[in-house]
């Protein structure tokens, strides 16, 4: 019983978001971002790119080290989804985006999980070397989130520098776009 009583408990209190992020550098301005969403909206964050996510098989062959399945496990229970990633070549990182494309293996081999990602919500936060916004950044994370028939929030482009510091200017940025998106009071 007590057992069951435990299991509720975490049901309970599990925390509703989830901070992803993905970048080539593990102590980058991306991570410093995440840093700062986990500490504010006092959510979990998770470096996807310390996973070993394997690429999309059309075959559904993937080495036993590869990781998305569990990490999938994590974030299922969570709510809402704030995915990070630096722009590399105006795209996102390729971490991020090996995470995304795997969405595929739920749609074509595991769909009774489908459900488990409808209805989630969905914010998509990029980190470049400039406060210049890069035209349709964003689009494949809507269409994603759309595709997947999870509720696509809202977006916010950051930028950092060759200091991995978080800029006054940035930190402005950011909590103003919490207090719009109700994510913060």
């Amino acid at each position: 019983m007590s057992r069951h009583r435990h299991c509720f408990y975490k049901l309970v209190y599990m925390p509703t978001r989830i901070i992803l992020y993905a970048s080539a550098r593990a102590d980058g301005n991306t991570a410093v971002i995440a840093s700062y969403l986990g500490e504010v909206l006092q959510a979990p964050t998770l470096d996807v790119s310390a996973r070993s996510i394997a690429p999309f098989s059309y075959e559904n062959d993937y080495p036993e080290t590869d990781a998305y399945f569990t990490t999938l496990q994590e974030i299922l229970p969570f709510d809402e989804w704030l995915l990070l990633t630096p722009v590399y070549w105006y795209t996102m990182s390729a971490q991020m985006k090996a995470f995304i494309d795997r969405f595929s293996d739920v749609l074509r081999y595991y769909p009774e999980l489908r459900p488990a990602i409808t209805g989630k919500g969905m914010w998509a936060i990029c980190c470049s070397s400039t406060a210049e916004h890069i035209p349709h950044f964003f689009t494949p994370f809507r269409l994603t989130a759309d595709y997947l028939g999870m509720d696509y929030k809202g977006e916010l482009h950051t930028w950092g520098g060759r200091v991995q510091e978080l800029k006054p200017a940035v930190k402005e940025l950011i909590d103003e776009f919490l207090r719009e998106q109700q994510l913060v009071k």
